[in-house]
């Protein structure tokens, strides 16, 4: 059986496989059946989408499948991902769809969907959607109602008024910062936010402009935020992807800080506060141990969990803990949102250097980044591990020279026939060699010639 969902949703080159509009109209379609447990009541979900040039057609085709389902469709237009989690839950709908493919370039698209109180599907649930719409159970069934598509204009508003809400302070802080939109969702929300802050705010890509979403902008490519910050000597900079779920900081030196140093740096003034519940954050696999370092010095802990945003915000539900994210530049303010917000995570950023008149350069001292190697190596088949002895034995070798002091992370590609190489530890040499030697005896067994 092909697959559907990936770490995030459903994801693909427009027009291929799995993001078809055939897909779309049948997710539509499956996701009104699993969800309409009660006859009697009018269900709606509510729709958007970043600046894809596909989005239309997607939205389109999800609105006739949901609408074929009997449920009611609100479309909400342009909107970050955050929005549209946000008004799911503020709307009373059943459910929210995303159409984006996040910071993929412009030809991929996707689909996200989260449940009435704003939150990722679970796996169970994404399992059972995926099964209705390969299998086309729905086919035979006989649909009596048939849904209505409304446009709600406020949308943009409304969002608005809620992210200036995770701040509690009015104030106008005499700070120069430069938006970069990356031509997303970002470009229809961010500037009236960050013009209530600062009376200075340069906006970049700001745009909707979807043959351009992401393409040398954005939190996928920050060069033109900080030549921008360099040459107007903007105190920050703020990259954020396609649908603006996760951001990208720039200092006034122009040196860039990933979602770890922002993890750092709201952790270590949460715990100076005392608002950090049981010390805790949560992080995934792919964060640096320069993270578990910064945090355990201001008295705290890290927790960490299976990549994904979603992970992160199960544990934190499940545990009660407010802050947790990736590397990347998902961030979590479980008080204020149910997903990741690069848009509040830049408030929160702000809010710091308000409250402690720091810098971001000053602030980003809580931590030291441990030096990384990646290898990509490409792969014949993916392999159990445990059939190829020699590896796990270097793997192990490598594991047990590093000690506490560095790491290995090993895993295929979910995308493509690549075993991913991570090797961390305080000496970039020592980790190049070790990287170099597990990727060596991977090829030895399941290589093939080329390779990245």
């Amino acid at each position: 059986m092909n697959k559907l969902f990936g770490t995030d949703g459903i994801r693909g080159r427009a027009n291929m496989f799995p993001m078809t509009v055939e897909i779309a109209q049948a997710l539509g379609i499956s996701v009104s059946k699993i969800l309409a447990n009660n006859k009697n009541v009018r269900h709606k979900v509510v729709i958007g989408k970043d600046t894809r040039a596909s989005g239309n057609m997607f939205e389109a085709a999800l609105a006739s499948g949901i609408c074929a389902g009997g449920f009611d469709v609100i479309l909400l237009g342009i909107l970050p991902t955050p929005a549209v989690a946000y008004l799911t839950q503020f709307l009373g709908a059943d459910a929210g769809f995303m159409i984006s493919a996040s910071h993929n370039p412009p030809q991929d698209n996707g689909i996200k969907i989260f449940s009435s109180d704003g939150y990722k599907l679970s796996d169970q649930l994404e399992s059972e959607i995926e099964s209705y719409v390969l299998k086309k159970s729905w086919e035979n069934d006989s649909f009596q109602n048939y849904g209505n598509i409304v446009h709600y204009s406020e949308a943009q508003q409304q969002y608005i008024h809620y992210v200036k809400r995770s701040i509690t302070d009015s104030y106008k802080k005499k700070l120069s910062i430069v938006v970069d939109c990356a031509n997303g969702a970002a470009s229809t929300v961010a500037q009236p936010i960050f013009e209530c802050l600062s009376d200075s705010v340069t906006m970049i890509h700001e745009f909707a402009e979807g043959k351009l979403i992401n393409k040398n902008c954005g939190a996928m490519d920050t060069r033109s935020l900080q030549e921008t910050v360099c040459a107007q000597k903007a105190d920050i900079g703020i990259a954020f992807d396609g649908d603006a779920d996760r951001l990208i900081l720039c200092d006034h030196q122009g040196n860039i800080l990933n979602g770890d140093h922002v993890l750092a740096i709201c952790g270590r003034f949460l715990l100076e506060n005392n608002k950090l519940p049981q010390k805790t954050i949560v992080a995934t696999q792919y964060s640096n141990m320069g993270l578990d370092d910064s945090i355990r010095q201001g008295g705290g802990n890290v927790i960490r969990v299976l990549n994904g945003d979603r992970y992160v915000i199960e544990k934190m539900r499940e545990d009660n803990l407010v802050l947790g994210g990736e590397a990347s530049g998902h961030l979590i303010f479980n008080n204020y949102a149910t997903t990741g917000d690069g848009l509040i995570a830049a408030l929160q950023i702000l809010n710091i250097i308000h409250h402690t008149g720091k810098q971001l350069a000053q602030l980003k001292q809580c931590i030291s980044l441990y030096p990384q190697v990646i290898q990509n190596v490409a792969v014949k088949e993916k392999k159990d591990f445990q059939l190829m002895p020699s590896v796990i034995k270097m793997i192990n070798h490598v594991n047990d020279s590093l000690g506490k002091e560095g790491r290995t992370l090993i895993r295929y590609s979910g995308t493509e026939n690549k075993l991913r190489i991570m090797v961390e530890g305080k000496d970039i040499q020592q980790i190049t060699k070790y990287a170099d030697q597990i990727a060596k005896k991977v090829r030895t067994h399941i290589g093939i010639e080329k390779n990245d």
